[in-house]
């Protein structure tokens, strides 16, 4: 993260600074806001609940009132034992029947009820004394249906009888049954007193089937809601619903409004808010203006004539008008940089690349011992009388190294080297006979590609001196591939061995990002010929690893250029 930072440009870190204190103070607004949202939703919550519990001890207390009429009617009225023991059709029978309609009658003016229910299943005889204006002959019929049927409503229950809804209780005493008969308009009517569709009362059963003072009950697609309130659509209309059971069966109390009617005692809070953000914003883009014509335009202008400097345009210059001080006085320093720079171009040019020379060739000259120091200890210990030939022989290949390395020059092809490879494990053959095996793998069309002397020596070199064991065959093998990118050739080779392979600590030192370092003086052979290679091809690469079953594996990438071209170009 910190990487990705130092890398964004002036410009981009102040705006990104100021997006993220402008995010930041967007999100406190919002957070803030959801916060006083969510108490006035609670607050609102709560004075809606008081309210609809209040509501429902009323209904509770009616309902039960008008329960209490009716075991009242069933036990101690007189009329109500006569009809269900005194012979049918006697005087005294139709005496009872017509007092009995007139308590019911006396009663609807005392309950809120619309109607109270009388039937007596042995000689099917079938009372129902309503206040309802203009009661169909059908809907009698549906009454005298439903309350001399098998489904007795043991708790007030929500019915629909001709397209209206009604709560509706049946209690069966003596052999006869009594009931009575509660619109939910003219119950929830008695509640609010008003007709208004914006806060509404519904009576909802356990399914969620909302029953109120409209014709038609609506079912809604969620559960009960208990213990909290719910924001839902309602017809296209947002609603805040609460929800409170009733005592009296399974019954719910509902209690709608119209979240346009929140969102009104929040609209003061929303306007401070939108106020409060505009300014913000404001201030903002205004600091943006202000930073980006004061301090990042003069850092943008010097960042882009040091690219064009970067870029070897060194005509350009830098204009001071209008600047402030630290900027005016970074900018003359820069134009006469500049002009400096213009100046002692050539002699710099120069320098490095006689420099460059002068460094390839003590990387070069630091090999030497190295290799040489190698090869006379092999030589001195063959150097006894009856190895006095393998001696000779061994001295003849060591001076034919010895002549190919002083007398190379930066570059070489690639078949050179290889063939001074295939020499030295000869030579080193003689040492340790029996013990090593060299497999070079080459295409023809890749043997002139250009390299650096000694480049894959050093690593067979090193293979040898670490992995040898006397009676065991140490393979080594050298794969030579290709393979193209869109705008070149880039050639590969694979050096590995069936040895011990790198040592853990080795190999994290090799593979750390930052080998080679400047001054490093371990390891010369790879430091030497990494950095040889690298100033040839800049953008070649050695990966160092161990290579799953096997020992050491080098891996080196670079460009595939003929040696004959490279020649020609002077490299």
């Amino acid at each position: 993260m910190k990487k990705k930072l130092q890398q964004l440009s002036v410009n981009t870190y102040t705006l990104f600074l100021l997006f993220v204190v402008l995010l930041f103070f967007l999100a406190l607004i919002v957070f803030h806001n959801y916060k006083a949202t969510s108490l006035l939703l609670n607050h609102v919550y709560y004075n809606t609940q008081d309210t609809v519990v209040l509501y429902q001890k009323q209904i509770d207390s009616e309902l039960d009132r008008i329960e209490t009429y009716l075991y009242t009617v069933a036990i101690d009225n007189a009329d109500y034992t006569n009809l269900i023991y005194k012979d049918f059709g006697s005087t005294s029978w139709y005496s009872s029947l017509y007092h009995l309609n007139k308590n019911f009658n006396g009663a609807l003016s005392v309950y809120t009820a619309d109607g109270f229910l009388f039937y007596l299943p042995a000689n099917d005889t079938f009372l129902f004394s309503n206040q309802i204006a203009n009661i169909s002959v059908a809907m009698q019929s549906t009454l005298r249906n439903v309350i001399s049927g098998d489904d007795i409503f043991r708790d007030w229950e929500i019915t629909e009888i001709n397209g209206s809804c009604y709560l509706v209780r049946f209690i069966n005493i003596g052999g006869a049954r009594l009931g009575a008969l509660v619109g939910v308009s003219s119950l929830l009517g008695s509640l609010t007193n008003t007709d208004s569709d914006e806060v509404a009362l519904y009576l909802t059963t356990p399914e969620n089937r909302l029953y109120g003072p409209g014709t038609e009950s609506v079912e809604l697609n969620f559960e009960i809601l208990t213990d909290t309130y719910g924001i839902k659509n309602i017809d296209g209309q947002k609603m805040l619903i609460v929800q409170q059971p009733l005592s009296n069966g399974e019954l719910y109390l509902t209690r709608m409004i119209p979240y346009s009617e929140v969102q009104a005692l929040n609209a003061s809070l929303n306007r401070d808010a939108f106020i409060t953000t505009a300014l913000f914003l404001s201030i903002c883009l205004s600091l943006v203006f202000f930073v980006k014509r004061q301090i990042i335009r003069p850092v943008t202008n010097l960042t882009n004539a040091l690219e064009d400097v970067s870029g070897g345009n060194l005509e350009n210059h830098i204009s001071t008008a209008g600047q402030l001080k630290e900027y005016r006085q970074m900018s003359t320093t820069f134009n006469e940089m500049v002009t400096e720079i213009k100046n002692l171009k050539i002699d710099v040019y120069e320098d490095k690349l006689q420099y460059q020379e002068l460094e390839n060739q003590y990387l070069k000259q630091q090999i030497t011992p190295h290799f040489m120091i190698n090869c006379l200890n092999t030589a001195y210990q063959l150097s006894e009388p009856e190895h006095l030939d393998l001696s000779r022989s061994m001295l003849m290949d060591l001076s034919r190294h010895l002549r190919y390395t002083l007398s190379s020059g930066q570059t070489v092809p690639l078949h050179e080297d290889l063939d001074l490879v295939k020499n030295y494990v000869e030579m080193s053959g003689i040492r340790y006979p029996g013990c090593l095996a060299l497999y070079s793998n080459c295409p023809d069309a890749f043997r002139q590609a250009v390299i650096v002397p000694l480049l894959i020596l050093n690593f067979i070199e090193n293979t040898i001196k670490y992995e040898v064991v006397m009676g065991k065959v140490l393979e080594m093998h050298i794969d030579i591939t290709s393979y193209e990118t869109n705008d070149e050739i880039r050639l590969h080779i694979c050096i590995w061995d069936n040895g011990k392979g790198f040592s853990p600590k080795m190999l994290a030192r090799i593979t750390d990002p930052s080998y080679p370092s400047a001054g490093d003086t371990s390891h010369i052979g790879i430091t030497n010929v990494i950095f040889r290679m690298r100033h040839i091809f800049p953008d070649a690469r050695f990966v160092f690893s161990n290579r799953p079953g096997e020992g050491a594996q080098i891996d080196i990438e670079f460009p595939y250029q003929p040696y004959e071209d490279t020649a020609k170009q002077g490299l």
